[in-house]
């Protein structure tokens, strides 16, 4: 029977075979079980990472959505298409359900779907996509009257002249056919005929002192398409992914979408009829601040397709005097409000596809494999076959001439009393081994030359046998040193490794080569759990073959714990059970240790992970602003971007609040929903690179506005410091509200509102109606003081009113006009006043400076005096709030209405904050002031942080040069990681080995074990004194003579025992070492039993 290895060592420790001696099994073996401990088994654990992975099931889809022929083209637009053009273009605002750029999809479904992976699935499927196709040809130009130009496109349209709007900088027009009082020119107006309805004309010009340069233009005439595609959506929200053509476009039939009414909407801006909408979908857009902000010194006014052609691409403005990239400028603006149009009249009454094949694909956390470590593993496995095969080969050639199973003393005594007492003489004819005169000889190699050495021990004492014994090399102090060493650098690594991480918020990785990071992480921590298993399986091996002889070595042992004990049977990790029970608690403890290794491979290799993180890095700001205002606040005709004297009317902060609110778009730079933060400029000469987020201590100013409502009592008297008197027009509806405020020290300030609208929105008189009215107070003096404008325009009036109204017929100026009933009761009034305060906060934001968090690090102060320049209070909220609140007066005309539309800005916005429409209701008490007030506090301090946060630097005074503010650079970055988890386990299983360690060198057993230094090749005996055979035989029992020396072992007598271990000890390793001799020489597989027995 010939072993796998040879047995002192550990398995994966092993020579090459020499030609002499031929151990090929041994090569075999023990190379394959070092491939397998320090190769495969590490790599394994290295060869898979964790992943995001795609999993694709079929399903059937169906439309719910598209343009149905007969149908959709019966549905009306409205400004809304434009509003939300407008949130997507310049304020980030996300795509709707499945709109693109460039056109839109027929909205499908799948009728197999994955709940729980809703959130990352995405639907497949063959749908329709429907697009617009601009084709343009330069425009023919003449001069024309007053330095203005005619434009012909050659097909029988031919404008009257376009004049010039600027004196210095570029005009932009978009001019559509349909003519509208809110549009300057219209080719309908400008004398084309209906041939040329489907056209416009878009002209891009340099102009000075109010004359036409450089001029572009070109005529373009859109085409709608209708294309199968499949397209591949989001399935939580719509958002489309991606699309692949399955066929050209064709014509879109004229009956699916109404082309003429979507080309009147992007042409005037507005609808022909204003239809009963909300705000959004009634009011005419203003891009020009938007442009103005964008540094091209375009003139006003311009169309929104101006904006929306510039705002698609923010080219400079020399590059549109190029007419492709005007066309592809105006296509884009195009597709883009066609495809939100067309998504806005879809139908659900849709056949439009039958019923077809569709594809859910679900994103699921999933294990991969690393392509290079997985390659190097098979090559492994693909060696350790090879060799398994060739080890195979070899020992089933060979025959065994054992005659029993050696399992333990017993056995082994057995064993050589059936061999006789002359065993050896069956060698005679070896040509290396020769007994002569009661001597083992070992010739080396096949030479003549011979070396005699006593097999038997003479002395006949303990102490005299004692010099001549040792312990195998393993269990040497030195080795045991080296071996709680390497433990306790793993611990103390493992420890600085985890602390580190700590501190320093992980660690860099290795490498950017996923393979190398893998082997660092994975394979090496595996590794060394790998190398400790084999180890602990030599010492504990060991350990079992010499636990009798220590169990006999001490006295008073019995059989079962020392003859009939049965170690070697069984791997040694699993004889603890049977250590247990002979109370061998050391060979128990290094049982459980060299199964822990396997748990320690696992803590190890799941120990280390790579996740993105932020890391800070101290760095210097420099402070842009001081929460200080300008002296000169910008007037609304400047923010608008024209100068002190114009007069349109600014409504950025609205259009912003509508997107944020309804769409979830973010707010301008250095705001949050209620703050605006003082700025700070990055230093970019002192980064490395471009952070993602940068942290600095700043000053935060807000509107703390605080509400109350003007108890009114039967006469219209007010019951707290505010005096209602209302001024109603020939209706008989409120026109105008004057309030007394009382002040604390007794002061009457008389103010007044401007004047209100009397007219309803709808035509029709008789019902119940509602009015929502919003004005700024003014002082009713003449002359008013500081102090009496600043109370007045401090102050921000809030009403909700209902009316009866009837008809009339009035001879006088022979119409129908409205009688009001309104009464006091049937209202309620709230005065609204903000207060600047000023807090330090520590705020974080992004490259382009949109707020990512803020903490506050001092309560807000009231700060006027610090604030205000020169105390100058009414000339402040005067200015604020003629910025807020001047484009919801401008509408006051229209404030009341029978429905449940919210005609102005705040109602609006009120609605879509309370997603509720009672405040509207005309058939409805007004509401109460617990249900609006907080509601209009929190809107008109968001449309304050809003305004002056997309004016920021018009507001405020610049910091002074050369200051800087200390402050973080965050950068983002994938870092490596330790489990808690696994590290302490870790830490915990290093130190139960440093612990059985500890015991096991302390506790080792005596020296028993006779030099072998008969072998003349240099070989020593503890490469062979533990090849003990696995087999054991539970039914030996011992002659008389055997059973006499257990009976003398167990009556204790210290002579008897002393004699009983040395003879018996003589006498096995006599055995033993012949045994091995046969074994390592080859001879055993060819001596039969009877060979054996025959002495």
């Amino acid at each position: 029977m010939e072993t796998g290895h040879t047995p002192g060592t550990i398995a994966a420790v092993y020579q090459t075979p020499n030609e002499p001696s031929r151990h090929w099994s041994v090569f075999f073996s023990g190379t394959t079980t070092a491939i397998i401990f320090w190769v495969i088994t590490p790599l394994l654990g290295a060869t898979f990472a964790d992943s995001r992975q795609s999993q694709t099931i079929e399903s059937t889809a169906s439309t719910v959505a598209s343009l149905v022929s007969g149908i959709s083209n019966t549905f009306e637009l409205d400004v809304s298409v434009i509003a939300d053009g407008y949130g997507i273009t310049w304020l980030g605002q996300d795509l709707p359900s499945a709109v693109t750029t460039s056109g839109t999809i027929a909205q499908f479904t799948l009728d197999r779907g994955m709940e729980d992976e809703r959130d990352a699935a995405t639907w497949t499927a063959e749908t329709e996509f429907y697009s617009t196709q601009l084709n343009c040809v330069p425009a023919k130009m003449d001069e024309g009257s007053i330095a203005g130009r005619i434009f012909d496109n050659g097909n029988g349209c031919r404008t009257e002249t376009v004049v010039s709007t600027g004196k210095e900088g570029y005009n932009a027009f978009y001019i559509g056919y349909y003519n509208n009082p809110n549009v300057d020119y219209s080719l309908e107006a400008l004398g084309c005929s209906s041939d040329a309805s489907r056209t416009f004309l878009a002209v891009w010009a340099s102009v000075k002192n109010y004359t036409f340069e450089d001029v572009t233009a070109i005529f373009c005439e859109p085409t709608y398409l209708v294309q199968k595609v499949n397209a591949t959506t989001e399935a939580l929200n719509g958002t489309v992914s991606s699309i692949v053509p399955l066929g050209p476009p064709i014509a879109l039939q004229e009956d699916r979408f109404n082309a003429s009414d979507f080309e009147y909407l992007v042409g005037a801006g507005t609808k022909a009829v204003i239809p009963v909408a909300d705000i959004p979908g009634t009011n005419t857009l203003e891009q020009f601040p938007m442009l103005r902000g964008l540094n091209m010194n375009i003139e006003w006014p311009i169309s929104d397709m101006v904006g929306f052609a510039v705002g698609a691409t923010k080219l400079p403005p020399d590059d549109y005097f190029n007419t492709t990239v005007l066309a592809s400028s105006y296509q884009a603006a195009h597709q883009l409000l066609f495809a939100l149009a067309a998504a806005k009249v879809f139908s659900n009454d849709t056949p439009a596809l039958e019923r077809r094949p569709g594809l859910i694909t679900s994103q699921a956390r999933s294990v991969i494999v690393v392509q290079e470590l997985a390659i190097v593993v098979e090559v492994m496995l693909g060696l350790v076959t090879i060799f398994i095969l060739a080890l195979l080969l070899l020992s089933s050639g060979r025959r065994s001439g054992l005659i029993k199973d050696p399992a333990s003393l017993s056995d082994l005594m057995q064993l050589a009393k059936s061999l006789g007492s002359r065993p050896m003489e069956s060698l005679q004819d070896s040509d290396r081994l020769k007994l002569r005169k009661g001597q083992l000889l070992l010739a080396k190699g096949n030479t003549s030359k011979e070396k005699a050495h006593a097999t038997t021990p003479t002395a006949t004492s303990l102490k005299d046998m004692e010099s001549s014994l040792v312990r195998p090399f393993e269990m040497n102090l030195a080795v045991g040193a080296a071996f709680l060493l390497a433990l306790l650098l793993a611990i103390a690594t493992l420890t600085v490794v985890f602390r580190e991480i700590t501190r320093n918020n992980g660690l860099h990785l290795p490498s950017t080569s996923e393979a190398v990071n893998q082997l660092a992480l994975n394979y090496v921590p595996i590794a060394f759990a790998t190398f400790l298993e084999p180890l602990w399986t030599l010492l504990n091996r060991l350990l079992c073959i010499l636990q009798p002889f220590e169990a006999l070595r001490r006295g008073q042992a019995r059989p079962s714990q020392s003859l009939d004990i049965k170690y070697t049977a069984l791997p040694p990790q699993l004889v603890f059970w049977r250590a247990l029970r002979a109370r061998h608690l050391i060979l128990v403890a290094v049982c459980l240790v060299g199964l822990s290794a396997n748990f320690l491979a696992v803590s190890l290799g799941a120990l280390f992970s790579t996740n993105p993180t932020q890391l800070r890095y101290p760095s210097d700001f420099i402070p842009r602003l001081i929460p200080e205002l300008n002296e000169t606040l910008p007037v609304d005709g400047q923010l608008f971007g024209g100068d002190e004297g114009s007069s349109e009317v600014y409504r950025d902060h609205f259009y912003v609040a509508r997107s944020n609110i309804t769409k979830g778009t973010p707010l301008p730079a250095w705001t949050s929903p209620h703050n605006v933060f003082m700025p700070f400029d990055i230093d970019k000469t002192s980064m490395q690179k471009e952070a993602s987020l940068y942290q600095a201590a700043t000053q935060s100013v807000r509107f703390n506005v605080s509400c109350e409502e003007i108890i009114t009592t039967g006469n219209g008297a007010a019951s707290n410091a505010y005096q209602i008197t209302q001024v109603p027009n020939h209706f008989g509806l409120p026109s105008q509200m004057g309030l007394a405020i009382t002040e604390k020290d007794g002061t009457t300030i008389q103010c007044s509102t401007q004047t209100f609208g009397g007219r309803q929105i709808s035509g029709v008189f008789n019902g119940s109606f509602a009015s929502e009215q919003t004005s700024v107070l003014r002082s009713e003096s003449s002359d008013p003081s500081p102090r009496e404008k600043g109370i007045c325009s401090q102050i921000l009036t809030v009403a909700f009113l209902r009316a009866n109204l009837t008809t009339k017929f009035d001879a006088f100026r022979g119409e129908v006009n409205p009688i009001a009933k309104h009464e006091a009761s049937r209202a309620v009034y709230i005065a609204c006043k903000p207060k600047l305060q000023v807090a330090d906060v520590e705020v974080t934001v992004d490259a382009g400076g949109r707020v990512q968090n803020y903490v506050q690090t001092s309560s807000f102060k009231d700060s006027d005096a610090s604030i205000i320049p020169r105390g100058n209070l009414s000339y402040v909220y005067e200015s604020i709030n003629d910025a807020l609140w001047s484009g919801e007066v401008s509408r006051l005309a229209e404030v009341w209405h029978a429905d449940l539309m919210a005609v102005n800005w705040l109602p609006y916005l009120i609605k879509a904050r309370t997603q509720s429409t009672d405040f509207l209701n005309p058939a409805l008490p007004p509401p109460t002031f617990e249900s609006v007030g907080p509601v209009i506090e929190d809107i008109y301090s968001r449309l304050f942080a809003i305004l002056v946060g997309l004016q920021v630097d018009a507001y405020f005074v610049p910091a002074a040069e050369g200051a800087l503010i200390p402050g973080t650079r965050i950068e983002t970055t994938t870092r490596v990681f330790m489990s808690k988890p696994m590290f302490i386990v870790s830490i915990v299983l290093l130190v139960l080995n440093v612990l059985v360690a500890i015991l096991y060198y302390t506790k080792r057993p005596q020296r028993m074990l006779k030099k072998a230094d008969f072998l003349e090749s240099g070989a020593s005996l503890n490469q062979s004194y533990c090849g003990l055979p696995q087999s054991i035989d539970e039914t030996m029992r011992f002659d008389r003579e055997e059973k006499g020396l257990s009976d003398a072992l167990a009556k204790g007598d210290n002579k008897a025992r002393s004699d009983v271990v040395g003879s018996l000890r003589d006498q096995m390793l006599t055995f033993l070492q012949r045994y091995m001799i046969y074994v390592s020489t080859g001879h055993l597989k060819t001596l039969s039993s009877a060979s054996i027995l025959k002495a």
